[in-house]
């Protein structure tokens, strides 16, 4: 008995010197490589690069200044001289300890520069349903502004406009079957006023293409409707398909082993799986190492085991479970840290057949993960309390070793207040004066008072209680109306999102019943949020959770001042404001957060800040411009990143199983 190990690995080729595009090189084609294969004694079949081909050799030519002579020279013609060779320069010790410390510091760089392959479901702009895509997309560009080599992967759900085909195809046996992906890629450029068609920074965009599985109505179901039943086997393909991608593309020169996959919620739980339990047990990805982000711990890619009971049988308990075998694996190690069991009462039929066994995928990437990052810090101790961890919460604090929040980033050249098209005027903190004109184009737009003293005051957001629209509509009549402070009674509101068709409703009425005052926008315009979030005074976001969110951020930028609730990346991202500590002092913070998330807590929080608006005035402008200069950029995030990816190739990987051995 040996050990199984890999003859080649693409992460021992010199990328400098591999430059030949794959296209056009079809010893790296024709290889068809079946990984998932059930059988352990099949290990995978690695493409062989051909090695790069020699410089063609010129003609060797005497040093300048040694061209031999004629004859006729060196018979001695008159007037002929002979020219001698230029002194060889000898390196000063100067000199010789300068281009040292230059080689060092190139090392050093290229020490620190990673290669980093980003696995998610959803990309912007090319796919996306939420904050997801925009993650997978900025903190790829910012990541690649920072030196790294960077990938992305994700499902081609269509066609995207600028994928080309790389003519490089992979099958994965699944389910007793063999399904082919095809690779797309494209280039983007991600150098700041570089040349796109010279620029070496960059994102590699990859695109997995199996038609009969991404090319759908929905990404992950039905508009409107249920989720797909197959959508297990389709992202276990997708995993796959983004597992190998790094040893074989992009066009250029392929990625090879010693990567850091960063995967993105429920979709990818299996990418940690496939890397610990097929790959590192052929030898292969040994210094790879997976970080799983959680984006939203309410959504957890719960697969029943088996996915439907056969009342045709007897005893329908004994219809046959799937396993990981199904999946493409060799057997079923792990599949213990992703098996979850409902109680009865939360079982399809209260357990009298079904025994609520099913596969998490969350759950299994939460364990076998090398490190666990939320997209906030503060998310990250909500998810570990009963509250927030969706009953999950104990297995969040099994991993408190490896466990980080990173407050996600925004653009601030898209979110730029002096580059923005949408608005009516550019300004920026040294000079806020285009503000009220954007302030007035929303008022005429929308059909409201055109007064500039008004407050205007917004909600964008998803028509679901989860964002709070509900608490808002329990304030609306009290917001309305007046107090004996003069506080209250003339204040504007504009409510944009679309959802549930009761708020929708609610919405409708409220603009009716306050005509000129209030807008109710039913539905979603990108130019409208950008003119909104220019315009206003102040933005409420009272999410019941809140992960992350932006549009807070958004308004800080744009010197709109947030009441929140202090919930998630809401509470990481406003600092609350205080007024000035003595007579002749300075109020502190941008916004104000207010718990819990109810009637009165916004009503605290709204009044505190209607009240700066209207009393004093001096001080809400030095408030907006605190806000306006908060840095909430990406490259801030990738910073943090950065460390993650120190920490974790310091460490072992959390599963290294014993390899495949073979006869």
């Amino acid at each position: 008995m040996m050990g199984m190990t890999r003859s080649v690995s693409y992460s021992a080729l010199d990328e400098s010197h591999l430059t030949t595009v794959l296209s056009d090189a079809p010893e790296l084609q024709e290889n068809e490589m079946k990984v998932g294969s059930t059988q352990a004694n099949a290990p995978p079949v690695v493409p062989q690069a051909a090695e790069p081909e020699s410089p063609a050799k010129s003609p060797v030519k005497e040093p300048l200044g040694m061209e031999k002579l004629s004859l006729a020279d060196e018979e001695g013609a008159e007037g002929t001289e002979v020219q001698q060779p230029e002194p060889v320069h000898t390196e000063t010790e100067e000199e010789l300890a300068a281009r040292l410390e230059e080689e060092a510091r190139i090392a050093e760089i290229e020490n620190k520069r990673l290669k980093i392959v980003i696995v998610s479901s959803e990309v912007a702009p090319w796919s996306k349903s939420g904050g997801l895509a925009d993650v997978a997309e900025k903190l790829s560009i910012a990541l690649s502004r920072r030196g790294h080599r960077v990938m992305t992967v994700s499902p081609a759900y269509g066609h995207y406009e600028g994928a080309i085909g790389t003519d490089i195809r992979r099958s994965f046996h699944m389910y007793g079957g063999s399904h082919e992906c095809h690779y797309l890629h494209m280039w983007c450029p991600t150098e700041i006023g570089g040349d796109p068609n010279t620029t070496k920074i960059g994102v590699d965009r990859i695109f997995v293409q199996n038609q009969v599985a991404f090319e759908r109505a929905g990404m992950y179901g039905e508009p409107g409707g249920h989720d797909y039943f197959d959508n297990l086997f389709r992202f276990a393909l997708f995993s796959w398909a983004a597992v190998e991608a790094p040893l074989i593309l992009p066009a250029i020169a392929p990625f090879g082993e010693k990567v850091i996959f960063i995967a993105n919620d429920w979709q990818t739980g299996l990418v940690p799986l496939i890397i610990a339990s097929h790959y590192r047990r052929w030898r292969v990805y040994e210094q790879a190492r997976c970080l799983f982000i959680i984006h939203n711990m309410g959504y957890h890619g719960n697969f029943p085991n088996p996915q439907m009971y056969n009342y045709d049988l007897p005893d329908p308990r004994e219809t046959p479970k799937w396993t990981f075998q199904d999946l493409g694996l060799a057997d079923d190690l792990l599949y213990d840290v992703y098996k979850f069991q409902f109680p009865p009462e939360e079982r399809g039929d209260g357990g009298e057949v079904d025994d609520g066994e099913c596969c998490k995928l969350l759950m299994g990437a939460i364990h076998i993960s090398d490190r666990i990052v939320t997209v906030s810090p503060s998310y990250k101790e909500e998810i570990q309390t009963p509250q927030g961890g969706k009953g999950l919460d104990e297995k969040i604090k099994q991993r408190s070793n490896r466990f980080d929040g990173i407050l996600n980033g925004i653009d601030t050249t898209e979110w730029d207040p002096m580059t923005d098209k949408h608005l009516a005027a550019p300004f920026n903190v040294d000079d806020v004066s285009g503000k009220a004109v954007c302030k007035a184009d929303v008022q005429e737009r929308l059909g409201l008072h055109l007064d500039p003293t008004k407050p205007l005051v917004v909600f964008i957001g998803r028509l679901d209680p989860q964002k709070g629209i509900d608490v808002i509509q329990s304030c609306l009549n009290w917001m309305m109306g007046g107090d004996h402070e003069g506080i209250l009674g003339d204040v504007q509101l504009v409510m944009m999102g679309s959802g549930m068709h009761e708020y929708a409703e609610f919405m409708r009425a409220a603009e009716a019943q306050y005509k000129g005052r209030i807008c109710g926008y039913v539905g979603f315009s990108s130019e409208m949020e950008h003119k909104l979030i220019a315009g206003a005074d102040l933005l409420l976001m009272p999410s019941k959770y809140e992960p992350c969110g932006l549009p807070q951020m958004y308004a800080q930028r744009y010197g709109t001042l947030p009441v929140v609730h202090a919930t998630g990346g809401l509470k990481d991202s406003v600092d609350q404001w205080l007024a000035p500590a003595e007579e002749g002092g300075e109020s502190t913070g941008t916004g104000w957060k207010f718990e819990p998330c109810h009637e009165g807590g916004l009503q605290w929080g709204l009044h505190n800040a209607l009240r700066l608006y209207k009393k004093n005035p001096e001080d809400w402008a030095k408030t907006v411009r605190r806000a306006m200069s908060k840095d909430f950029s990406w490259d801030i995030s990738a910073q943090k990143y950065e460390q993650l990816f120190e920490w974790v190739t310091m460490d072992e990987p959390v599963q290294r199983p014993w390899p495949f051995v073979h006869n």
